[in-house]
């Protein structure tokens, strides 16, 4: 998948939660962190992803609620990949 589609489609799902801003960052630093870059994500590099962003939700969300939100982002990332 396209780095900068997948960053939207986190964001997107991130964004009721914890607001636009703090959703976009976070994304960004992390895929920074992970060395992420434009062009395309592995697999491999999308549960890294979903991985960090799940432990920081977890001190927002709570554990439950990360999880929960964290299939909410592999299913639209699912959706979006189908819809290709």
């Amino acid at each position: 998948m396209v780095t900068s589609e997948a960053v939207q489609v986190v964001v997107d799902v991130l964004t009721p939660y914890i607001g636009d801003t703090m959703a976009r960052s976070a994304t960004e630093a992390h895929c920074g962190k992970l060395g992420i870059s434009d062009g395309n994500m592995s697999p491999e590099q999308v549960e890294q992803l979903l991985g960090k962003l799940g432990g920081g939700l977890n001190i927002f969300l709570g554990r439950e609620k990360s999880t929960a939100v964290i299939s909410e982002i592999r299913d639209a990332l699912a959706r979006r990949e189908v819809s290709r």
